[in-house]
């Protein structure tokens, strides 16, 4: 893309190379892939700015839907859960014609391919196409969505120039395209730590770390229908209230839907996604089962028995001590960015904290990394004023008595002998 590849990008750490990689890619001629090229890799043109605004817009779409998937009240509602599959799927289809196109009009395919940005284009199309054929959940490769923010700098580099207002904001302006880039590394580092946090803080506290057939041991019932829920294919009946459903029943969407219209919303209570299985677990009384097991290990009349009620033993004992701990503050993607936010600007509510080892490390590495938000900005400006005044004192003509240089621009009087400029 056009930002990654100008002469003046500023993430570019060799201008003329990154000039001379441009030209390698640009087809030769003049035809509708010299066209196309023109619009996806040239941000100059005014076909070229839509189209990287209109990627820019598709970005951010894709990772506020991938993001709101895992707010605990949208899962419950399987017809949005519709519209928003339908909607990733709209927006993938959009990135892979993008990613065709690019490798359409580019000299070298497979130079683009295998470059960085290729990489980035292809793994940000991925997640979908990995979920519709193997099942894999795409909620983990928002990140790799996320980084793609940071070939949007050449768009915001385009706005146009405003009139100077006074010396502090002609500073501020004339460093806008490094600020940008600080501000929009700041919230790419926002929404990856956000997301890196969503899932250590709330699958890697324990439970949801558990392999299937431990939790189908304590939960009992088959493994199969717990991936089917971690994976939100299906629902399962959590209370059946005054419905005649049975307990832990798995419904299909459309058989939620139904049930839902049959009886009442509140008449049960059903459940999707790794929080479903949570509930399940925080259902069972796990003494109960830790009681009973110890004493079929202490009766077993076999070795053979006595070992596989001990096994169970461990593994019960072991969910019970995870689930005995502090539930995770982190419900969501959208909270764990507002926690970033918090952290990296060393307000420190301390509403939502990390209670993992990995969680509290991040955590460590944002509040230090906070003070630069500070002190990057500020460096950039007091730079850019200083050289302000340094240019204005060079352009100011001396003193026609005194021949004193260095003269303020809007000076009146003579800084050394003291005469009056002419107006």
């Amino acid at each position: 893309m056009a930002s990654l590849t100008n002469d003046h990008n500023p993430m570019s750490p060799n201008p003329d190379r990154t000039q001379r990689r441009r030209e390698s890619l640009r087809p030769e001629g003049t035809n509708v892939r010299s066209g196309i090229y023109d619009i996806i890799f040239e941000a100059e043109t005014s076909a070229g700015r839509g189209f990287d605004i209109g990627l820019l817009v598709a970005i951010l779409a894709s990772i506020t839907i991938e993001s709101l998937q895992t707010v605990p009240g949208i899962t419950q509602q399987p017809q949005l859960l519709k519209y928003f599959d339908i909607a990733e799927w709209i927006l993938t289809i959009l990135f892979t014609i993008e990613y065709v196109l690019r490798l359409y009009c580019v000299r070298r395919p497979l130079s683009y391919v295998f470059s960085f940005w290729g990489l980035i284009d292809l793994l940000s199309i991925m997640p979908s196409y990995v979920t519709y054929f193997i099942g894999t959940s795409s909620r983990s490769f928002v990140i790799i969505r996320s980084v793609r923010l940071l070939r949007v700098f050449r768009v915001l580099k385009l706005w146009r120039m405003m009139n100077e207002a006074d010396e502090l904001a002609s500073a501020i302006w004339k460093v806008r395209d490094k600020i940008i880039v600080f501000v929009a590394v700041v919230l790419v580092a926002v929404t990856i730590s956000g997301t890196l946090m969503y899932h250590i803080e709330t699958y890697s506290q324990g439970i949801m770390d558990e392999p299937v057939n431990d939790l189908a041991l304590v939960l009992n019932i088959d493994a199969v229908s717990i991936e089917k829920i971690i994976d939100q294919d299906e629902y399962v009946v959590l209370d059946r209230g005054t419905t005649p459903l049975p307990l832990n029943k798995l419904l299909t969407p459309s058989e939620y839907l139904a049930a839902q219209d049959e009886y009442n919303d509140n008449a049960f209570l059903a459940d999707t996604g790794p929080d479903a299985i949570l509930k399940m677990v925080g259902a069972v009384d796990l003494n109960e089962v830790v009681d009973k097991l110890q004493d079929k290990v202490e009766t077993a009349t076999s070795s053979k028995s006595k070992t596989q009620f001990q096994q169970q033993l461990d593994v019960v004992t072991s969910i019970r001590e995870i689930a005995n701990r502090p539930e995770s503050q982190f419900t969501s993607i959208p909270q764990a960015m507002y926690w970033a936010i918090v952290t990296m600007t060393t307000v420190g509510y301390g509403d939502v904290v990390p209670k993992t080892a990995v969680g509290k490390v991040i955590s460590a590495l944002l509040i230090l990394l906070g003070y630069s938000l500070i002190i990057v900005p500020s460096t950039f400006v007091s730079a850019e004023f200083i050289q302000q005044h340094q240019r204005a004192n060079e352009q100011a003509p001396p003193c026609d008595q005194c021949n004193a240089l260095g003269q303020r621009e809007d000076a009146e009087y003579c800084y050394r002998c003291g005469k009056r400029f002419a107006a």
